[in-house]
């Protein structure tokens, strides 16, 4: 069932705002806006626990057909980004909220107010705990801006941000969320589609220039995680030449 059909909703009938506009148009009155808000909001599962389905025999091996390249480099970004899975024990999918996302998508207007998760700059210190905590963190965030709080965090077995959520083929942020609680196949198909509409990205991936496709994926922060070096042992164990 699509994320319109859970509401009898005619997803061509739907205009679909950028969802920066979104919010904002809605506030203004613009019906359309609210309709699409209300839509992709609502649609979000309770606690974020959806299907959370793991990957499906053979899904790997088809996502590397797609994007010509073997098993082991789309198992060693999985690896590397979620530790090879995608949810929580709680069965939520995996996230890291980034306070420096979500001050640049609210023009900085929490960061006096909300230090911890609203920050100008990138701070390590900011993250805290890993799990559970990042739905804290994300928690007070909607609060003050639910959509540009979802866009502000990684989601799922690849981290993708969520603000990316059209380069990885979704209509809304909100949708993007939606499908990474289902299941582990559409965080695949996500990081496909962003793989695919990124041709530096996908360039990377195809010649195994890890050090390259860690600092477009992850940003120049990568060094200190050693995102390239990691993704690089990691294509090698599962058995990558």
């Amino acid at each position: 069932m699509t994320l319109f059909g859970l509401f009898g909703k005619d997803e061509s009938t739907v205009e679909q705002p950028d969802w920066r506009q979104s919010v904002e148009g809605c506030l203004g009155g613009a019906e359309a806006a609210c309709t699409w808000v209300e839509t992709t909001a609502d649609a979000l599962p309770k606690n974020f626990i959806g299907l959370h389905a793991k990957m499906s025999t053979g899904a790997f091996a088809k996502a590397a057909a797609l994007l010509g390249v073997t098993e082991a480099h789309v198992r060693a970004v999985t690896s590397v980004e979620a530790l090879g899975s995608g949810y929580l024990t709680s069965g939520r999918p995996k996230i890291l909220f980034e306070a420096h996302k979500f001050s640049d998508a609210t023009g900085h207007k929490y960061d006096s107010v909300q230090p911890n998760i609203s920050s100008k700059n990138w701070n390590r210190s900011l993250y805290g705990a890993g799990g559970e905590n990042q739905y804290a963190r994300l928690a007070l965030a909607m609060k003050l801006n639910e959509t540009a709080a979802l866009a502000s965090a990684s989601w799922g077995a690849f981290q993708i941000l969520g603000r990316n959520f059209a380069a990885a083929g979704y209509p809304s942020v909100q949708a993007f969320v939606y499908s990474t609680c289902q299941s582990e196949d559409e965080q695949l198909t996500g990081f496909c589609n962003f793989v695919k509409n990124d041709p530096r990205l996908h360039k990377a991936l195809k010649t195994k220039d890890w050090t390259k496709f860690a600092l477009i994926y992850n940003g120049s922060g990568y060094k200190q995680n050693a995102y390239d070096t990691k993704m690089a042992a990691a294509f090698k164990k599962f058995g990558g030449k």
